[in-house]
């Protein structure tokens, strides 16, 4: 029996860009790794292949582990930290970014999540990236285009991992439940592991859709719902500055007060005496 079968591609729209190929190599590494703030004038991709790492990128933090994408746009700062014994990422960086889309010298949305996990396509980009490093080291006839073919491949990966539609019901769905959790529960213990673990999604999944839905992280809103409920408290009751914290879920008067400061610009002493009209000596 003979069975012969074609595939055609349909009319799907294509982008168009071709990136340029800065570098590609990997990393082994124990725990006492780490890396400073830094940025690039470039677009960075590091893909985790064992350990785990703590990753700052603009003042986020993440946790990062084997199977994960890390993507630092270009002019990102960030800095990195291993957490393991034991190790390793496979990275390149590319320049001459221009998606259409997204600011030049992005591979992701500003706004996005920059940390990714590869899932069903683990073995496949983890495969790719180790041929682009065998391309640059070998240096063979046409590696050049070859590796240049091989990062504009993993870049639509890339692109296709976040294929994250703003209008999607179910997306809105999930932050409305979300929000509905911080306001429910913003006076405890909140993380992103209890946020994400509410609406039964993947931290990194979850950042995802929330971002790029409302505009804002998880932590960030979090922050909002808190500080609002203090403002009200500080305007309205007699309770003191460690009772407020308390009540909107920091376990100390210094924690709160940091971060009320940095946030607002005053402290909550002094906010609670303009909003009341009181003057200090």
């Amino acid at each position: 029996m003979t069975e012969h079968l074609h595939y055609y591609p349909d009319d799907e729209k294509i982008l168009s860009f071709r990136p340029r190929v800065v570098f590609s190599g990997t990393l082994t590494a124990g725990e006492a790794w780490s890396c400073s703030v830094h940025s690039h004038n470039f677009c960075e991709i590091m893909y985790i292949t064992k350990g785990r790492a703590a990753v700052s990128i603009e003042n986020e933090q993440y946790t990062v582990k084997v199977g994960d994408i890390v993507v630092y746009n270009s002019g990102v700062f960030h800095e990195e930290k291993s957490l393991d014994d034991e190790f390793s990422v496979l990275f390149f960086a590319v320049d001459n970014l221009h998606i259409p889309g997204l600011s030049e010298g992005c591979i992701v949305p500003l706004d996005a999540c920059p940390v990714i996990e590869a899932g069903s396509y683990d073995d496949m980009l983890k495969a790719i990236l180790s041929l682009m490093l065998d391309e640059l080291t070998l240096k063979k006839a046409h590696y050049k285009a070859i590796s240049t073919n091989i990062a504009t491949m993993f870049c639509y990966y890339i692109l296709r991992l976040y294929d994250v539609k703003i209008e999607n019901p179910r997306h809105n769905e999930i932050c409305n439940d979300a929000m509905r959790y911080i306001e429910e529960n913003y006076k405890t213990d909140v993380s992103l592991d209890t946020i994400a673990s509410s609406v039964h999604l993947s931290k990194y999944h979850f950042i995802r859709i929330f971002k790029e839905t409302l505009g804002i992280s998880p932590m960030k809103c979090l922050l909002r719902v808190r500080l609002s409920a203090a403002k009200e408290l500080l305007g309205e009751s007699d309770l003191s500055i460690k009772d407020v914290a308390t009540a909107v879920g920091y376990e100390n008067a210094l924690t709160f007060s940091r971060v009320f400061k940095n946030s607002e610009n005053i402290s909550p002493t002094d906010y609670r005496n303009n909003v009341r009209g009181f003057t200090t000596g």
